[in-house]
């Protein structure tokens, strides 16, 4: 078991069951903010359904589950 930090994505604010894993919370929030600003464009907010994301340390078996570096 390691610790990994888990990337969830949300549309609308509803949780989508595709997650992944990576070793660093960097390289994790880094995709997170990219996920986050897609919704908007030179401060214009897109009609478009809300893209979230958060990274959420966990503990997993990386013999298991693929983690990213």
């Amino acid at each position: 078991m390691i610790l990994a930090f888990m990337l969830t994505t949300f549309i609308n604010g509803e949780p989508q069951p595709d997650k992944s894993y990576w070793y660093s919370i960097d390289r994790c929030q880094y995709f997170a903010m990219s996920l986050r600003r897609q919704n908007y464009w030179l401060s214009q907010k897109y009609r478009q359904n809300e893209i979230g994301a958060t990274c959420t340390p966990v503990h997993v078996n990386d013999e298991a589950v693929k983690v990213w570096r």
